[in-house]
């Protein structure tokens, strides 16, 4: 997945003007397309290759004719590449998930819908801290879906596995030495995978040596190697089976 364009960014704003009036409740709906609005460089952090963040975020669902539009405070931006859809509460109807930083603490991972917040995870706790999304599944088949990310993938390079459950997310496993991102990268490699045997995490290590798969079994990470890393290329070839 790549960093959009500044050209998309503009796009997004010319819908965000159309938005729902406020005194229109939200009502769940079938989302069908996400994008970030509202370029910002007020939290110059450039991780992904430029100091332009979003300080909205551009939901459209098929129910309604004009797009909710969640904006942020001037604390904090969307610090991303874009918008992932994922169905975190098994209702047949996706949501958001974001990162999102704070001017102060750095990144959280944060679900959204026209509603609003749902639920995140905790920020870093530290400015210019960030994180790198996986992706989102039932990653243990309990009927509840995980999300993965990398927290600090240049610093701390550890996978931190969250359960969305009860309209919170909980963390149930991590594992340090895995990594999907480098500084300046417009785009994060990997994401997770099911070859017919469970749901896989794809990475590298945080060597950048080897393509790592990792699986959840019983709260713990357990990991095997899949092939040497040659590029980021590499990762991405991982994911079909």
């Amino acid at each position: 997945m790549n960093r959009p364009g500044r050209a998309v960014a503009t796009i997004a704003i010319a819908l965000a003007a159309a938005s729902v009036p406020a005194d229109e409740p939200w009502q769940a709906g079938t989302l069908v397309r996400a994008a970030y609005a509202a370029p910002t460089t007020r939290y110059p952090h450039g991780v992904l290759g430029d100091e332009v963040e979003y300080g909205a975020l551009v939901l459209h669902y098929a129910q309604t004719p004009s797009p909710y539009t969640i904006r942020l405070p001037d604390s904090r931006v969307f610090e991303d590449i874009a918008p992932r859809r994922v169905d975190v509460d098994g209702d047949g109807r996706d949501e958001a998930m974001v990162v999102e930083s704070h001017r102060d603490l750095g990144a959280r991972l944060a679900l959204y819908d026209g509603g609003g917040l749902i639920a995140a995870t905790p920020y870093i706790g530290t400015r210019n801290r960030w994180l790198a999304p996986v992706g989102a599944a039932d990653l243990d088949g309990d009927g509840h879906i995980e999300i993965a990310y990398i927290d600090r993938p240049h610093l701390a390079k550890t996978l931190r596995i969250w359960r969305f459950r009860d309209g919170r997310l909980t963390e149930i496993a991590s594992l340090p030495g895995l990594t999907n991102h480098r500084i300046g990268w417009d785009h994060i490699p990997g994401g997770i995978r099911d070859c017919g045997h469970g749901p896989e995490i794809i990475t590298a290590d945080g060597t950048w040596h080897r393509i790592v798969a990792s699986t959840l079994i019983g709260g713990s990470i357990e990991t095997r190697t899949l092939g040497p890393y040659t590029g980021p290329d590499s990762i991405n070839a991982r994911l079909t089976c």
